[in-house]
């Protein structure tokens, strides 16, 4: 079948965004991040499609080096991090959060 109903040509620009993250990290098991990802499209008109895409699950490497990049111009900044730091830091603010004292109380 080649016929599309309604087809018209669009013009505008899409791209990928990672909207939620979902750490892994059961015991006995290795942890991973699961990256759910979504296509963006935004056509000329200004009308904006979402279409979700399969995750990316990337597994905890303590040795895996990130290059750290720039979020307003996707550059790198020079600098990197281990997964181990990322996962320190995670944990850190996971411990943080769960020992602080709920806002009101004294």
């Amino acid at each position: 079948m080649s016929f599309k109903l309604n087809e018209q040509p669009v013009a505008g620009a899409k791209y990928i965004r990672c909207p939620q993250v979902v750490i892994d990290n059961r015991l006995g098991q290795t942890p991973s991040v699961a990256f759910h990802r979504e296509e963006v499209t935004t056509a000329t008109d200004g009308a904006v499609r979402i279409t979700p895409m399969a995750p990316l699950i990337v597994p905890f490497d303590p040795t895996a080096s990130v290059p750290i990049l720039d979020p307003e111009t996707g550059e790198p900044t020079g600098d990197s991090v281990t997964d181990l730091h990322i996962y320190q830091i995670i944990f850190s603010k996971f411990a943080h959060a769960e020992t602080a004292e709920p806002e009101g109380e004294v």
